[in-house]
């Protein structure tokens, strides 16, 4: 049973997504990424935050899509620059079709365009 236990705690550890994306932990941020390449993506946001060449910058901004059945998109970052709010998602692998549909939704419902981070 205590071999079962530590096999189980290390597989937990050890869980990747199915891109093998690591998650990241980012000091600068205070949080942690989805990805390398998002965090680094984050850190350079955050950085001109601090610069004041942005301001407003937000994480993970969640949109609803529908109620019935609940269908959402989370946008990786959000900003303010020069008066103008913008919206980032981080792909590493490229768009697959279901974030494509959603992206042209987000774009119908609400009026947000997603620029594509690579």
């Amino acid at each position: 049973m205590n071999k079962y236990r530590a096999i189980r705690t290390i597989s937990r550890l050890c869980v990747s997504n199915k891109y093998n994306a690591r998650r990241t932990f980012s000091i600068l941020c205070n949080r942690t990424f989805s990805s390398q390449s998002e965090a680094k993506r984050g850190e350079e946001l955050r950085l001109l935050e601090m610069a004041g060449l942005i301001k407003d910058l937000e994480y993970q901004v969640r949109f609803v899509l529908s109620q019935k059945p609940r269908i959402s998109i989370t946008v990786d970052f959000a900003y303010t620059e020069d008066g103008v709010r913008k919206y980032e998602d981080v792909k590493g692998m490229g768009e697959t079709r279901e974030f494509r549909v959603k992206r042209i939704w987000l774009k119908e419902k609400y009026g947000v365009d997603i620029e594509l981070v690579r």
